[in-house]
């Protein structure tokens, strides 16, 4: 898991060749302007999602890791805090190869994800999204950049 301010984000390029695709889309794009929706980003299986929603209690939250995709997840607007762990402390339940989705039981620790911050996780990197940041939910957009894993 990679969290920093996203005017670094240029640093992380060499971790993987489609972060440069994501990297061109970031600045080609305003994403607080842009419609909820799928967005292809190259060619080669990344794409984005902009997505906006209303944070939540902790109580209605899970935490999640992916096997195909790695995760780049940024806000426009609002704050969240995401929950985050080592799925080695935890218990899994089983992998649904269709939704790239596995859902784990176990204890988080938190980031806060404001607009100028990302975070990346990568496969079978434990996060719990659309936390409450603060006493009361609030409406956040946010894009996830699903980018396809290399491996296998």
């Amino acid at each position: 898991m990679i969290y920093d301010s996203l005017c670094n984000f240029s640093d992380y390029l060499c971790f993987h060749p489609h972060f440069e695709s994501v990297h061109a889309f970031m600045k080609n794009n305003n994403p607080a302007t842009m419609a909820v929706g799928k967005y292809e980003v190259n060619n080669q299986g990344t794409f984005a999602l902009v997505m906006e929603y209303i944070t939540k209690e902790i109580s209605e939250c899970f935490i999640e890791c992916h096997r195909k995709y790695i995760d780049i997840q940024l806000l426009s607007e609002g704050r969240e805090k995401i929950g985050i762990c080592n799925i080695m402390e935890c218990k899994e339940d089983p992998y649904d190869p269709d939704k790239d989705l596995q859902k784990l039981v176990g204890e988080v620790s938190f980031i806060n994800m404001i607009p100028d911050r990302f975070a990346i996780f990568f496969p079978r990197d434990g996060h719990m999204p659309q936390i409450k940041y603060g006493d009361f939910p609030e409406k956040v957009k946010k894009v996830v950049f699903k980018v396809t894993t290399l491996c296998c």
